[in-house]
């Protein structure tokens, strides 16, 4: 295995190195760590759990974890970590991603500079091999990144490296759920059941995946998204409320509990989705009803969920109505593929420090 592009930074921090991933299964609960620090830090609300977390990472669709994974090492202690990997979405566009988080206890030191140069410089590496083999070549094509609003360093590393924010999403609260209106199922329609099979499951993904063909962002593979959901120990189908009409899957909400940054347990929705020809009847608003009436029969007092800010179909609309409020905010920023080979960037992966990323 050849060395991936060294980390550029004017200066390297003071006893940090970068590691590409050694063993996954191992840093798993060190990169969470490392991320939960950073999203209480931020004031994000969503918190990931670790059952969550490694689930999500051992099933990455376009994503090696042996190249694509780098570690920032201070001694034994994981003080950060990027991953890169590419996404097609559902307007058309090639998304070449880079994730970076930071433990707030070493921020302001330079490593998310190093970092975000590391994921630079491997996405150049990926999209010279897909361009080599004429890959993605008639498609829009981005680098992206996300930044929690109230981490405003991140923002001021993002825009200065030629990044703009282009969407803004929510985390929405619901501070009690001792309220909830009774809203009933339209004509027509009934819930069913799922059983925590893989059957089950894969036609209930494969209706969410269906139902966001028209949203933004990424195309989810349902196949991917079910070894997730199968490989974390959290997940509870008997939490989801799933409408039917007749035989078909017309809409659902894939609820969760999970602990939030105080410890107590959050009731989230994590998907609602409706599926295009049963839109516009009120369906989404009694799932959602009913969905609150679950958690709070499971003893959960408070509900959240994500929106993205400029959904199409006025989710955020529907969301206030029915008793949330924004909690937490985070944004997408970008920039073409093109501005990886501008005589800036090229320079400065040239003024990479001497440390080179170690390589198994």
């Amino acid at each position: 295995m050849t060395a991936t592009t060294s980390p550029r930074a004017a200066k390297a921090p003071r006893g940090v190195r970068l590691e590409v991933s050694r063993d996954l299964d191992a840093e798993l609960p060190l990169l969470w760590r490392v991320g939960d620090a950073a999203r209480r830090a931020d004031g994000e609300l969503e918190r990931s759990t670790l059952e969550g977390f490694s689930a999500y990472y051992r099933h990455l669709e376009h994503c090696d974890p042996e190249t694509d994974i780098v570690l920032a090492w201070r001694g034994s202690d994981v003080v950060g970590y990027a991953r890169v990997e590419w996404n097609d979405t559902t307007d058309g566009e090639r998304w070449y991603e880079c994730v970076g988080m930071v433990h707030p206890a070493a921020r302001r030191q330079g490593i998310g500079a190093r970092l975000l140069a590391w994921g630079e410089g491997r996405l150049r590496e990926i999209i010279t091999s897909h361009e080599a083999r004429g890959i993605a070549l008639d498609r829009p094509r981005w680098i992206v990144t996300n930044n929690h609003d109230r981490d405003l360093g991140g923002e001021v590393l993002l825009r200065s490296n030629g990044y703009a924010p282009f969407r803004r999403f929510h985390s929405m609260r619901r501070s009690t759920l001792a309220d909830v209106a009774d809203v009933p199922l339209p004509d027509g329609f009934g819930i069913r059941p799922i059983p925590f099979e893989r059957g089950p499951i894969e036609r209930v993904v494969a209706a969410d995946t269906e139902a966001f063909r028209d949203h933004f962002g990424a195309l989810d593979d349902v196949a991917s998204v079910v070894d997730q959901m199968m490989g974390n120990p959290r997940t509870d189908t008997s939490l989801w409320v799933i409408a039917v009409d007749a035989d078909e899957i017309a809409g659902g909400v894939l609820n969760a509990i999970r602990d939030g940054h105080d410890g107590a347990a959050i009731g989230w929705l994590d998907s609602i989705f409706t599926r295009r020809p049963w839109r516009r009847r009120g369906l989404a608003r009694a799932l959602i009803a009913r969905s609150l009436v679950i958690l709070r029969d499971r003893g959960v007092a408070t509900a959240a969920l994500g929106v993205d800010v400029s959904n199409p179909n006025q989710a955020l609309r529907l969301y206030e109505s029915c008793g949330f409020e924004v909690a937490s905010s985070s944004t997408a920023f970008r920039k073409p593929v093109s501005a990886l080979w501008t005589p800036e960037a090229m320079a400065g992966t040239a003024r990479s420090n001497r440390t080179s990323v170690a390589v198994r």
